[in-house]
């Protein structure tokens, strides 16, 4: 990600005997004393400048000018998620004209926790993540969630190979499953729920198990590891034509949403929902947007409301002992 221009202030103090020293705010408090060390020569009327220019370096906080941290989940391979947000995240920062850096969590869960407790500035969220920090009631700010063209819903597919028997989900009896990571939202938990519809609970199954991601369930199951697994539309659109047939689609649900934590300070949430909004209306929008997920037209408003259907969806197959919020 290229740099951007650092929004922080700087303080430039000019003697008669010396050259400019530009003074970064960003630097902490130590660095100032190290300043002050090299011109105790100075008379007393030039030091009490010194000190008046300093004062506001010791008092300003040093998180206040530390970069944004735009968390993600794990849902896709950490290069593909690099290149996928980096134009969202050069296009916000240049907005903000402030830095911002992309964490990936090591899983679902601790991405949740991260949004939880604050260990995060904001972030991008699966819905059933969302509804998970939502009902945990960790504070926390909707940014915007995904449209895509006139929709604002996706869905997700079980899936097995082309030549599989299988025609329903009541045939899994007896067969081995592919899960996404146990809080993914469309290759897990709503899985799981249309399996017990249909009258196929876990222990039906002859063995399964979780693995790291879509296109890891995708793969498992064309190689015949699996004789079935779930994943999202847009994983399915990318490997049908390599061999996998979709058994079952899933309901429609909203689409994810970009979350403040806690630690994001409500003036600054309103200014990048605000931005977000503005996106579709610039001249690069479908880059950034396309470069999200293929599709994607606009970022809109999002409340708790929209992510309802989906909580008592999933209620029965939330391991919330797995996933630590306050």
């Amino acid at each position: 990600m290229g740099e951007k221009q650092d929004a922080s202030p700087a303080i430039l103090l000019q003697n008669s005997s010396t050259a400019p020293v530009i003074l970064d705010s960003n630097r902490r408090f130590p660095d100032a004393l190290f300043i002050m060390k090299n011109f105790l020569w100075c008379n007393k009327r030039t030091l009490k400048v010194w000190l008046l220019c300093l004062l506001p370096l010791w008092l300003t906080p040093a998180s206040a000018e530390e970069p944004l941290i735009f968390a993600l989940h794990p849902y896709l391979h950490t290069t593909t998620l690099i290149e996928r947000f980096t134009p969202l995240i050069d296009y916000l920062s240049g907005r903000l004209n402030r830095k911002i850096v992309i964490h990936i969590a090591k899983s679902y869960a601790d991405h949740i926790q991260n949004m939880a407790l604050g260990e995060v500035d904001f972030g991008f969220m699966g819905p059933a993540s969302y509804v998970q920090l939502w009902q945990s009631g960790a504070a926390h700010q909707l940014l915007g969630r995904l449209k895509y063209g006139e929709k604002s819903s996706f869905r997700g597919a079980i899936i097995v190979r082309q030549e599989s028997p299988l025609t329903t989900l009541a045939e899994l009896k007896g067969h081995s499953f592919a899960f996404g990571d146990p809080n993914s939202t469309l290759s897990s938990q709503v899985p799981r729920g249309m399996l017990a519809k249909a009258g196929v609970e876990l222990t039906d199954l002859s063995r399964f198990n979780h693995l790291k991601n879509h296109h890891n369930v995708a793969l498992a199951v064309l190689m015949g590891n699996y004789d079935a697994g779930a994943i999202k539309s847009e994983v399915y659109d990318e490997y049908a034509e390599r061999g996998l047939r979709a058994l079952s689609w899933s309901p429609f649900i909203a689409t994810h949403p970009f979350v403040a934590s806690p630690r994001l300070p409500k003036r600054v949430a309103d200014e990048i929902a605000e931005i977000l909004y503005d996106i579709e209306r610039q001249p690069d929008a479908p880059t950034i947007l396309n470069d999200i997920e293929k599709g994607v037209t606009a970022i809109i408003p999002a409340k708790a409301a929209d992510y309802q259907n989906l909580a008592d969806y999933i209620a029965p197959y939330v391991d919330r002992e797995k996933t630590v919020v306050p």
